[in-house]
Formats: C-alpha cells, sequence, structure tokens
C-alpha cells in the first residue's frame, strides 16, 4: 500500500507551489499560444519520486494554468502526463522518450477530443493548438530532465525511484546529447518561428493598410466623380430654365450614358413628380409623360429640395427602377427667376455592383475582402465571400484581445467566440462611410502551423541520428576503458554496493573500478611516504606558524602587544585574579596633544615618541603579569593584576612624571621633543565585571576627564573601603 513520505510530500508541495506561481505567467509567443514552463517540475518530481507525488505537483500547477486559461482540460492532459512519466520512470524508460510517446498516442488525440466537444475553437485553429500543446510537452520534459541531471545532490534523496538495471554509458550519452538538443532545437525554433510571425505580421499589417488606404481613396473619387456629375448637372438645370423640359428628357439620357456608375437617372418637379428618368422604359413613358409617379416620401428628395444641399444618402431598396438596393445622389435646381426657391431634383442612383470593379482592381492582394457600410451601419457593398447582404446590419465583434499580436482582429460569422476570424484595417471615407477590408486568420495559423510540424519531424530525425552517432561515439569511449579493467581484473562482481560505487555510474566504469581496487596495496606504500613528508612539513609549518604568531600578536612599530592580543589577554587575566578574589587595575595611557607633535615634528618625530614611550613602559612596567599593549593610534592599555590599591596611583603618576622629563630627539632634525600624557584607570576587585568593555568604558571616562582638566594628569576610580585590598 502506497504511503506517504512526508520528505517527499513537502518537497513536492514546494515544487508545485512553484509551478503554480510560474504557470499564472505563461510567455505569450503569437496569438493565444504560449510558452509554460511550469509544467517542468512534475516532470521533476516524476523522475525522483514517481507517479503519485508528480500527480500531486502536476495538479498544483494545473490550478495555475486553469486560472489564466479558464479551462478544465488541463487537469486531465496534463495530470495523466504525470502518472505516465512516473510509472515510465519505474520502468526504466527515459522521460524524454515517453513524453514523445504520451503525446503522440494519448495527449493530442485526448486535447482533439475534447477541443471537438466541449470547445469553441475554430476546426482552424484546432490542429495548431493541438501541435502547439505537444511541443510544449516536450520542452517541459526536456527542462525537468536536464534539471534532475544537472542537480546531481538530489540523486541521494532518500527513498527516490532507483533504476532496476545499471545504464550503459552509450544510453546514457544518448539520452544526455537527446536532451540538449531538443531544448537547443525547440528553442530556436520558437525564436525563430517568432521572428518570422513577426515579420509576416508586419508585411500583412502593411498590406491591409495599403489596400484599405487605395480602396478607400478610389471608392471616394468615385462617389465625388458622381457627386460633381449631379452637382453639375443640377447647375446646367438652372441655367437651361425651368421652363423649358421639352429637351430635358434626351438630355438626361445623354448624362446617363456619360456616367454608367448611376443605375438610373431622374428628375423631378417641386411636387416631386418625375418628369424625366432614364432609363425611361424602366419607368413607362406614359407615366413619366403623366407626372404619375411621386418621390415625395424619399430621403433623397426632402433632403435636396428642402434644405437645398447635394446629398448621399444611405443604401436603401429602389422602386419604379427596380427593388435593387441603391445609393442616391440628388441636388436641386432653380429656376433663373427665383434663385432661392428649388424648382425641382436631380437624382442619380449608384449601381452598388460598380464597387465590385473597384475591389477587382486591388489585384495585388486578391485574398484580401472589402466590405463598405454607410453612416447608418448597413452594408452597401461586401465582397462575395463573405456572404454579407447589402442593407443587411452590419454585424462585428472586435475578437482576440488576449492574443499577442499587432494586428486588429475580427469576427463576422460568430462574433461571441473570442478566436478571431479574420484580421482587418478601415477606412472612413468623407461621407463617414466606412471601409473595411479584411484577411482570414487561418493563413496565418496554417504557416505556423507548417513551421511547428518541420520543427516536430526535424527534432524526430535528429533525436534518431542522435542515436546512432552517439553509440558510434561511446563505443570508441567504452572499448579502451573494457581493455583496461580487462588487463587489471581477474574477476568481476555484479553487486555495485559491494565497491560503494554510484548506482547512476555507467557498467563500464564498475569494471574500471574493480581494476583499480586491485591496485590499492601498490599505492599504499606511496601513501606511508607522502605521509612522512607530511609529518615533517607540518613540523615545519607549526614552527612558522609559531613565528606567524609573534608577528599577529605585536604591533611592528613599539613592538608592544596589539588590541586582539590585550582583548585575549584580558580574559585570561580576569579570570585567574577572580578565582583567588584579588584586585586589577586597567588604565588607558595617551599623549597629549599628539597630533600637534605630528604637525611640528613630522610623522617621523610622532613615530619616535611612540617607539621611546613604549621602551619605557616595558621598563617601568616591568611584572610578568602585567600586560602593556598599543590599543590605538597614541592610545595605549596597562593591565595590572594583583595591584596595590593604595599605591597605584603615586605608581601612575610617577610613571607620568618621567614621561615629562623625558627629551626625544627628532629624527628629521635632531630637536628635542617632549610631551606629556594623561592616564585615566579603573582599581577593582576582578568580580567587577568579566567584560573588557565594562572596565574600558569606565577607564576611558577617567581619561577624558584628565583630558579635560587640563591634560597631564592621572585620575583612578577607586573601589570602596570595605573592598579586599591585596599588596604585591
Amino acid at each position: 500500500m502506497f504511503q506517504i513520505n512526508r520528505q517527499h510530500f513537502k518537497f513536492s508541495l514546494f515544487l508545485g507551489l512553484f509551478g503554480l506561481i510560474a504557470n499564472l505567467y505563461p510567455i505569450p509567443l503569437f496569438g493565444n499560444v504560449q510558452l509554460i514552463l511550469g509544467n517542468g517540475v512534475f516532470v521533476f518530481v516524476a523522475i525522483l519520486l514517481g507517479p503519485w507525488y508528480a500527480l500531486f505537483t502536476a495538479l498544483l500547477c494545473s490550478i495555475g494554468l486553469f486560472i489564466s486559461w479558464s479551462s478544465p482540460h488541463v487537469f486531465i492532459i496534463f495530470c495523466l502526463e504525470a502518472i505516465w512519466l512516473g510509472f515510465a520512470r519505474k520502468k526504466d524508460i527515459y522521460s524524454l522518450y515517453a513524453d514523445i510517446g504520451y503525446w503522440l498516442l494519448l495527449g493530442m488525440p485526448l486535447f482533439v477530443l475534447y477541443a471537438s466537444i466541449f470547445s469553441e475553437l475554430p476546426e482552424s485553429h484546432l490542429s495548431f493548438i493541438t501541435l502547439k500543446q505537444g511541443i510544449n510537452g516536450l520542452i517541459c520534459a526536456a527542462l525537468g530532465s536536464l534539471a534532475v541531471t544537472m542537480v546531481s545532490e538530489l540523486w541521494h534523496l532518500e527513498g527516490k525511484v532507483k533504476d532496476k538495471r545499471r545504464r550503459s554509458f552509450n544510453a546514457q550519452l544518448t539520452y544526455s546529447f537527446s536532451l540538449v538538443l531538443t531544448i537547443s532545437l525547440l528553442g530556436s525554433a520558437l525564436i525563430f518561428n517568432h521572428q518570422v510571425i513577426t515579420k509576416q505580421q508586419e508585411s500583412l499589417k502593411r498590406n491591409l493598410h495599403d489596400s484599405v488606404t487605395h480602396l478607400g481613396l478610389a471608392t471616394e473619387m468615385f462617389i465625388e466623380t458622381h457627386e460633381r456629375a449631379i452637382d453639375n448637372a443640377s447647375r446646367w438645370l438652372s441655367l437651361s430654365g425651368a421652363e423649358n423640359i421639352s429637351g430635358w428628357q434626351s438630355k438626361l439620357v445623354k448624362l446617363h450614358q456619360s456616367y454608367p456608375g448611376f443605375a438610373t437617372m431622374l428628375v423631378t418637379n417641386a411636387d416631386a413628380r418625375i418628369i424625366a428618368a432614364s432609363p425611361l422604359s424602366a419607368l413607362g413613358v406614359d407615366k413619366v409623360a403623366n407626372k404619375e409617379i411621386s418621390v415625395e416620401d424619399r430621403h433623397y428628395f426632402q433632403e435636396a429640395f428642402f434644405n437645398q444641399i447635394t446629398y448621399i444618402s444611405p443604401a436603401f431598396l429602389g422602386r419604379g427602377f427596380g427593388t435593387d438596393p441603391i445609393v442616391a445622389i440628388s441636388a436641386p435646381f432653380y429656376r433663373s427667376d427665383e434663385p432661392n426657391q428649388p424648382t425641382g431634383i436631380i437624382e442619380g442612383s449608384l449601381d452598388l455592383t460598380t464597387f465590385a470593379q473597384i475591389e477587382q482592381a486591388n489585384e495585388v492582394y486578391q485574398d484580401q475582402l472589402m466590405i463598405l457600410i454607410d453612416e447608418a451601419g448597413r452594408v452597401i457593398y461586401a465582397s462575395d465571400a463573405l456572404g454579407l447582404a447589402p442593407l443587411s446590419k452590419f454585424k462585428w465583434a472586435e475578437s482576440g484581445k488576449g492574443y499577442k499580436t499587432s494586428l486588429s482582429m475580427i469576427n463576422l460569422r460568430d462574433i461571441d467566440n473570442p478566436s478571431p476570424e479574420f484580421v482587418y484595417d478601415s477606412y472612413t471615407l468623407n461621407n463617414q462611410w466606412k471601409l473595411y477590408v479584411v484577411k482570414p486568420f487561418s493563413p496565418l495559423l496554417k504557416l505556423l502551423e507548417s513551421q511547428y510540424l518541420t520543427t516536430f519531424a526535424v527534432l524526430i530525425l535528429s533525436i534518431i541520428i542522435t542515436v546512432l552517432v552517439t553509440r558510434v561515439l561511446s563505443i570508441r569511449l567504452t572499448q579502451p576503458l573494457g581493455v583496461i579493467a580487462n588487463k587489471f581484473a581477474e574477476y568481476g562482481h555484479s553487486k555495485a554496493a559491494d565497491y560503494h560505487i554510484n548506482e547512476e555510474s555507467p557498467i563500464e566504469f564498475l569494471n574500471l573500478y574493480q581494476s583499480i581496487k586491485k591496485s590499492k596495496q601498490e599505492l599504499t606504500s606511496y601513501q606511508l611516504e607522502l605521509e612522512e613528508k607530511v609529518a615533517i612539513r607540518t613540523f615545519e609549518l607549526q614552527k612558522a606558524n609559531a613565528k606567524l604568531q609573534i608577528l599577529v600578536e605585536k604591533d611592528e612599530l613599539t613592538s608592544l602587544y596589539n588590541r586582539r592580543y590585550a582583548e585575549v589577554k584580558f580574559r585570561s587575566t580576569q579570570d585567574f585574579c577572580q578565582r583567588c578574589d584579588e584586585v586589577m587595575a586597567l588604565g588607558i595611557l595617551d599623549i597629549d596633544n599628539f597630533k600637534s607633535i605630528n604637525d611640528t615634528y613630522g610623522h617621523q618625530g610622532g613615530d619616535e615618541c611612540l617607539r621611546v614611550l613604549s621602551k619605557e613602559m616595558k621598563k617601568y612596567f616591568k611584572r610578568d603579569t602585567d600586560v602593556i599593549a598599543r590599543y590605538g593610534g597614541e592610545e595605549f592599555l596597562l593591565i595590572l593584576p594583583f595591584c596595590n590599591v593604595l599605591m597605584i596611583e603615586d605608581h601612575l603618576n610617577e610613571f607620568r612624571n618621567k614621561v615629562k622629563r623625558l627629551a626625544i630627539e627628532n629624527p628629521n632634525d635632531k630637536r628635542l621633543i617632549t610631551m606629556t600624557v594623561s592616564i585615566g584607570a579603573l582599581v577593582n576587585n576582578a568580580k567587577y565585571s568579566t567584560e573588557l568593555d565594562a572596565w574600558f568604558k569606565q577607564a576611558d571616562l577617567n581619561l577624558y576627564l584628565a583630558k579635560n582638566q587640563g591634560r597631564d594628569k592621572v585620575i583612578i576610580s577607586m573601589p570602596k573601603p570595605s573592598d579586599k585590598q591585596v599588596t604585591v
């Protein structure tokens, strides 16, 4: 029965949380393609601890992906992958090879099944995303396996999964090369594919912009040309005189012939009755002659006649001439004697099929499609492949909002699906119409899919070649080792534990180790000889260390003990006095105005003062138990155990006066230097404190008082009269 190892559980939990956090931030590549690296940790756990701990780690990693993607398939696909890799490890199958088998046999078919039933992914996206899942899995498997190989300390993890049989050097070398090759090839492929698709996006974006600008300008020019034609015709009618209507019909026919972009043209009077039309046969000669047809309810009449403007209408269904969708351009005309009161309008209905000719002029990018909508959001014209009926409401939605791309994407059919159908660019015409140029998004995915398929095929081929090449290389390496092993080994052993060989080492190295073990006796004599030499060198080193110790403890200038030695010596001296219940003194001696001496006589003069003072201190404080040390620049420390409380002040004052009488010759100019010193001291029972800082603090305070009282003084803190005093 499976029992939980607490150490393994904590290890799996830690790596699972790490993978969860890593999967919260997948690396975007293109569109909704993301590289996830957090899954490498459950591969790591599967290799070390087996399937069930790997399953626990995979569950944690999948939580991060579920938060990022909101798709429950991650729990199925990746938890199965963890179990698969864990059992493959127990069967001594390398994880990378096992993972290739998993994605080919189970992972990708399961994803296709899930996406087909539960996902809204377009069929054009499905194969690409499925392939991407497999490649991402291989990257994680390679990274996890390589991490285990690199972090060799974890091979000693207690209770880890072990190989049932020792692997050959050939197998280990081949697998190591396969891991490096997989990571290198897939990594470089991802970088290359990213660069290619980025350039494709830039090119497509530029092409779309060029197309929409070209088509937009052509559409504007087409509309403006016909708008000017109507405007000029209205002026011509105004100049010809409203009463001269007999020739309007023939002139309108000639005008229509000059502008075939108009499906129909007509002229009305002030009562909105048609008085001329082209083609006349479409309305009926008698009806026009009798002024039976009225357009009073049409916007193009109302806007042009009452607002007295040249008007371009939204798209609408025609009547009379037919029921085709049209766009009307109309303008008022006037009587020569009433220039402010319109007499009627002239109108031309644009043939919307003419926009197809504009689209066909875009010969460079024939795979692009065109949509033209009016200011009311209705379709004026759309490419046949889009299946958008004229005058229908233009329904669309921005899509691919979570995609990493510089392209603008749109859905026209399945507008609720987040997966994009088209990439597009738009152009707003002068009359507030809008032109869209769209291109299917799937060809981009097909391009990337073909690149990934090529990468996958090259990877499989490269692994096969790697197996063959490394087998040859390993034979060339292991044959000489085998010859050496056979030469020195008379017999073999099957258990590596007898020789303490690492269980992951190749079997050839075991044979070599057996042969080397037989030569141990020969090496023993050399070892004894070496140990003798080491003993001699050790003795010489100890002598050198003793000399070095003196240099470490002494101050180079004054030959007194240094601060480190004084601190060490204080502890032993205080401990000894405390055991004997004796009194000790600690004093700080400082040269007065030492900076002035340096400034007056130079640093060589100051150094000479320090040397002379040090010699005098060694002569005066000459007991073996006395400790004299240079504690700072011109500051000296005195540790005087077993001192006489009644005489210590006179003793220090005597030395102070002795220093004042010294005449020191300056090495530079032979001038004589005099100096004084101030001394602050503490005399007390050794039990006062075991810490040097406590003694030093009080002595330093007394030194400060001595300096403030004019220098050249000795100030001592004495014990209370009841304290024991000892004279030595």
